[in-house]
């Protein structure tokens, strides 16, 4: 089985698993697992209450496995005071529903990790969409924290080192909003790492019953 850690396009393959991205405002019946918040970019302080609302009512549906994506963008026009009350008001919910984080970081990296230090969250946050270098992937990993990768493994190099380093529990793939396929993702990352797409899956499924407490078959 192909698990997807986060995307935005819902794949029609049977031999695939998507943990697929829900906006409150914009919901799709079709996910049979999904994350949901509020990303920075998408905060409307007219909207908010009933976003919030929304995210409350649908966390609690069995295939709801995370909060996410949220976080902080540095570079979207929303007020960087407001994304980071909207942040940590969504953390505040993941931990009281224990749900892991599906992080979006635009150059706000040491502001998330500094969050989670000072509201003493312990709760899997997945850096999602990963593209930094090893120093920065180390420090994240370090702090109970995991590491995503999608379309830009196939082309970093620096980016193919740090992911070949990692232990195999540390990382997740994905393929976000892109056309290249959850299994091209798989099979270059199996390369990289130099074992079969069998042992990928194997181990992506372990992870994903670790911190989702999701049970999946590998085929």
């Amino acid at each position: 089985m192909f698990l997807n850690v986060h995307t935005h396009n819902l794949s029609q393959q049977k031999n695939t698993v998507d943990l697929y991205n829900q906006f409150p405002s914009d919901w799709n019946r079709d996910a049979k697992t999904f994350s949901i918040g509020l990303h920075p970019a998408y905060i409307k302080v007219s909207t908010l209450e009933d976003d919030i609302e929304i995210i409350l009512q649908k966390i609690t549906e069995n295939n709801c496995l995370a909060i996410g994506e949220i976080g902080l963008d540095k570079l979207c026009e929303t007020d960087f005071e407001l994304q980071k009350t909207v942040f940590e008001r969504q953390l505040k919910i993941a931990e009281e529903y224990q749900l892991p984080v599906i992080i979006h970081s635009v150059r706000a990296y040491q502001e998330i990790l500094q969050i989670r230090k000072e509201l003493k969250i312990n709760l899997p946050f997945i850096f999602h969409g990963f593209n930094k270098n090893e120093q920065l992937a180390q420090q994240i990993v370090s702090q109970n924290c995991f590491l995503s990768f999608g379309k830009n493994l196939l082309v970093n190099k620096n980016l193919q080192t740090t992911f070949a380093n990692l232990s195999n529990n540390q990382f997740f793939l994905e393929n976000d909003a892109n056309d290249i396929s959850i299994e091209e993702i798989y099979t270059f990352a199996a390369n990289l790492r130099k074992i079969t797409i069998k042992e990928l899956q194997l181990q992506q499924a372990e992870n994903w019953k670790t911190i989702f407490d999701y049970e999946v078959q590998s085929s």
